[in-house]
């Protein structure tokens, strides 16, 4: 596996032109959503806001998830001239058209099985996290706290011995656990299932719902490798956000975050459908260029 994160390293860096819609993409969805906010004001101009964001959604997924196979395909060929890859390269964008028109009907479908899956575990998290939300309440309303405003939280525990506060940490701690593994397991689970969905589309053109299965299936079937994929991934992506915090303060740092951030989708997204393109290329012959 650490050759495949290395060699994907230098995948990243020739196909790096894959930056360019997705800079094109953030660019024109900031200004449509700052539009929207002066614009929309009546449900129905809300509902066809969030039809044309799908439309938009949709297709630049379909056109830069195909640019992303086709950077997969030319990082593993080999060039006499450097001439040669940096015109390949640049072809690169010439598939962003390919994949809009042959994707874009799959990627609407995504996207609303995305929109459903992401409802379906926000409804999954709220209801158990308020189970073990109710337990702390009762357990806070049974020590005599009356409400949770600042200044009756701060007299309740002034008012209260250290052993007695002691005691109600204990009796929190467990629901608050719950609660802290409730909102991390569940979206930490769900992404790894669908980690393989996206080039299970790409290189088989299934029906996004059969390939939302079948990927799953495939996530199990080389599962020691999946998980530290899925591991490596994580921690990128967590190193990462700690680096986000320290370029808020300075506009050059800020910038130069963006272009990590962008560098480190790429490098993301490549990653998993070079892992793909590995493990399963073979069980795909008959898949279309």
């Amino acid at each position: 596996m650490f050759k495949l994160y290395k060699r994907v390293f230098r995948a990243t860096n020739e196909g790096i032109i894959l930056t360019i819609p997705i800079a094109l993409f953030w660019w024109v969805i900031t200004i449509y959503i700052d539009f929207s906010k002066n614009v929309v004001d009546t449900l129905p101009e809300m509902l066809l806001s969030a039809v044309t964001m799908l439309f938009m959604i949709s297709g630049f997924c379909a056109g830069w998830f195909y640019m992303v196979k086709k950077c997969v395909k030319f990082a593993k060929k080999d060039f006499i001239f450097d001439k040669d890859r940096n015109k390949e390269s640049f072809n690169l964008l010439k598939a962003f058209p390919i994949g809009l028109g042959r994707f874009f009907l799959y990627f609407v479908e995504v996207s609303l099985l995305f929109l459903g899956i992401a409802l379906a575990m926000g409804y999954l998290m709220k209801t158990l996290s308020f189970d073990y939300l109710k337990e702390i309440i009762a357990v806070l309303g049974n020590a005599g706290l009356s409400s949770f405003s600042g200044d009756d939280i701060k007299v309740f525990l002034d008012k209260l011995p250290p052993e007695d506060i002691l005691d109600i940490f204990h009796m929190i701690s467990a629901p608050v656990i719950k609660i802290i593994l409730t909102i991390t397991l569940i979206p930490t689970i769900v992404s790894f299932l669908l980690m393989l969905w996206m080039p299970e589309i790409i290189y088989t053109l299934k029906n996004p719902l059969i390939a939302l299965f079948t990927s799953i299936k495939k996530v199990f079937v080389h599962f020691g490798n999946s998980v530290k994929l899925y591991i490596y991934l994580s921690v990128l992506q967590l190193l990462i956000s700690l680096l986000g915090p320290f370029s808020l303060k300075n506009p050059i740092l800020y910038m130069l975050m963006i272009i990590v951030y962008f560098y480190f989708l790429v490098y993301v997204v490549v990653l998993i459908f070079s892992y793909y393109d590995q493990e399963f290329r073979d069980e795909n012959k008959n898949e279309k260029a």
